[in-house]
């Protein structure tokens, strides 16, 4: 929907890039290698090859689709842009060509040959047998937008590339005297007993005098004082807040469900389990004892091996289904089984153990639906016409109370917002305009100023006036007296618990049990699962600092902590050296985790070699005008 709001606010957009214009670039680049140019023919020149703002769009939009599918959420340029990826895809970019052009000095290609096989080999043009399917591999390009020429082209410079950059650090690995050493390090292990020594039983805190009040206030300045506010007038247009005044007409339902008859369709669905074996004869062995009276599960286990989740195919459709089952499969009354099938995955015996009949919602059924979406289109279309009225009027000169007034609007007042969207109460302020941009739009415009016309979410617009400014500032001390109180009292016990956890732990120094300690000053002795510098039990309640203490500390040491609202006292019973004779694996992984941080850093020089060998030109210019 946030595409349809982008497609209808050409004026608003307009305004907006006008903005944008007028603001001086910033330095950006890769490195050390900024150098601005004047020409927007290209964004990067490295040597004799120019990359195009085409190309890096193009590469650009690939990597935010890439994201959105590995986060399952639809991210826009700007957010894409916020997280670094404008400028990761074109280092990306650069880095390429700089290998390009190297394996081109050095004469270094991939044959047509490597080519193919290369692209056979991929796992994403398979069919469901496992072998390359010209159709699969056409509807993967198609789905990215890449022509075939293109991806070929592509296969071909990566693969050149990767000759490279695997023959650079090719025979690179760690040497075993550092794996063995580094093995020992992450995998010793030890073994504590532990006492807590919480604040909150800490007794005998009086209560503070004026001038130690007076003190604790202006030591501890960030603990009073109270962020900037704002005081803000705002107008929220929501297409929600419009779509009671929009008619839907029958006629209209009518056509819309003409064009989405298909998503009213539900096809037939049959509950499904087979097993599957690779051979004839005993497929129909198997069909035979269950067509006896067998169990179908129970026949599935003695015959075939199979348990019952990897027979269970579940709730599936005919489209579904490898083409030499399906017609098998839908030919099938419920609670029946099939002689044996032939599929290239081998024989199958499949059982039908439910049907749920195919069914078309009707127009009636479906209006209901058609219906909200229609009149929330609309609303939209309203919503777009709404936000140009009001802001040519404000264009012309009119507050935002007199737009409201002209319109039919509530403007909204905010008496004190802070970054965060906390009133001075620290509670969220209600009823702010979704989608995350509003507060840096209130915190970013002037005081007395108006916003821009702005998105919020996917359907919805808001322009705000920020009309008080009241800047961050200590509170004083007659304002927050009860707060300085609590949190010297606070201060103090936590002091007073560090005292007590420190005289315990030279106790436990001095030959004291951890277990009588604990039950002198009423707390729970506990001792701890062996644990490496990596890797400990969160039940264990130790703090990153009290494990590196551990970890330094002799057999028999006491160490302590703060974790919380209290100290940790923990004393080192055990020490269990790591032996890399008998964690086989366990040295393999790290050998070739320090094996491949080598090769990265040979990699690293070489890549900063070739950006010596071939100049590198970054147009800031050419960036800022284009994304």
């Amino acid at each position: 929907m946030l595409e349809a709001i982008r497609k209808r606010s050409a004026s608003i957009l307009i305004k907006i890039l006008f903005a944008l214009l007028i603001l001086s670039f910033v330095s950006w680049g890769i490195g050390d290698l900024i150098r601005g140019r004047a020409s927007a023919q290209f964004v990067a020149e490295i040597g004799d090859v120019e990359i195009t703002p085409e190309q890096l769009s193009n590469s650009y939009q690939r990597e935010i689709m890439q994201m959105e599918s590995l986060f399952k959420t639809r991210i826009d340029r700007e957010q894409a842009r916020a997280m670094g990826l404008l400028q990761a895809t074109l280092s990306r970019l650069v880095s390429e060509t700089l290998f390009d052009l190297d394996a081109k000095s050095l004469g270094v290609t991939a044959s047509d040959g490597a080519v193919r096989t290369n692209i056979r080999s991929d796992n994403s043009f398979m069919d469901q047998t496992g072998k390359f399917s010209r159709m699969q591999f056409e509807q993967v390009l198609l789905s990215n937008g890449v022509s075939e020429q293109a991806f070929v082209g592509r296969m071909r410079g990566r693969m050149a590339r990767n000759q490279i950059g695997s023959s650079i650090a090719i025979g690179a690995t760690a040497p075993k005297p550092l794996v063995d050493a580094i093995y020992r390090h992450r995998q010793e292990k030890r073994i504590a007993e532990t006492v807590f020594v919480a604040d909150s039983t800490m007794n005998g805190i009086g209560e503070p005098g004026s001038d130690d009040l007076t003190k604790f206030h202006t030591d501890n300045p960030d603990q009073f004082t109270a962020p900037e506010y704002r005081e803000i007038s705002v107008l929220n247009l929501r297409a929600k807040d419009l779509e009671d005044e929009v008619s839907v007409a029958d006629e209209e339902i009518a056509d819309l469900y003409n064009q989405r008859q298909d998503e009213f369709d539900s096809p037939e669905t049959r509950k499904l389990r087979q097993i599957v074996v690779a051979e004839e004869a005993k497929a129909k062995e198997i069909h035979k004892l269950i067509t006896e009276g067998g169990d179908f599960a129970a026949v599935a286990l003695e015959q075939a091996g199979l348990d019952e989740k990897t027979i269970d195919v579940g709730e599936i459709t005919k489209t579904m289904l490898l083409a030499e089952l399906a017609d098998a499969v839908f030919a099938l009354p419920n609670n029946s089984i099939s002689p044996p099938v032939k599929s290239p995955l081998g024989w199958h015996i499949l059982r039908v153990d439910d049907i749920t009949p195919a069914h078309k919602q009707t127009v009636q059924q479906a209006s209901a639906t058609l219906g909200a979406d229609i009149r929330h289109e609309k609303a939209i279309d309203a919503l777009f016409d709404l936000a140009n009225r009001i802001d040519d009027s404000l264009g012309g000169g009119a507050t935002l109370e007199d737009s409201a007034q002209a319109h039919n609007l509530k403007l909204q007042h905010i008496t004190a917002v802070d970054a965060r969207g906390l009133n001075k109460l620290g509670k969220p302020v209600a009823d702010l305009p979704p989608g995350g941009r509003f507060l840096k739009t209130a915190f970013e415009t002037p005081e007395t100023e108006s916003s821009l016309m702005t998105e919020a979410g996917s359907d919805g617009y808001f322009i705000l006036r920020v009309d008080t400014l009241t800047p961050s500032a200590i509170q004083p001390l007659d304002e927050v007296r009860e707060k300085v109180v609590a949190a010297w009292k606070a201060d103090r016990r936590a002091a007073k618990a560090k005292e007590t956890a420190e005289a315990l732990a030279e106790r436990i120094r001095g030959g004291a049990k951890v277990a009588e300690i604990a039950t002198e000053i009423g707390a729970e002795a506990k001792t701890t699962k062996p644990f490496t510098r990596a890797n400990v039990d969160p039940d264990a309640g130790l703090s990153p600092q009290i494990v590196r203490d551990i970890f330094k500390a002799k057999s028999g040491d006491a160490v302590l902590g703060r974790r919380g609202q209290g100290y940790v006292v923990a004393r080192l019973t055990e020490i269990e050296k790591a032996n890399p004779g008998s964690d086989s694996e366990g040295v393999k992984a790290i050998e070739a985790d320090l094996s491949r941080s080598i090769r990265n850093d040979i990699q690293a020089q070489y890549t900063g070699s070739l950006q010596n060998r071939f100049s590198v030109n970054i147009n800031k210019r050419a960036i800022e005008q284009f994304f």
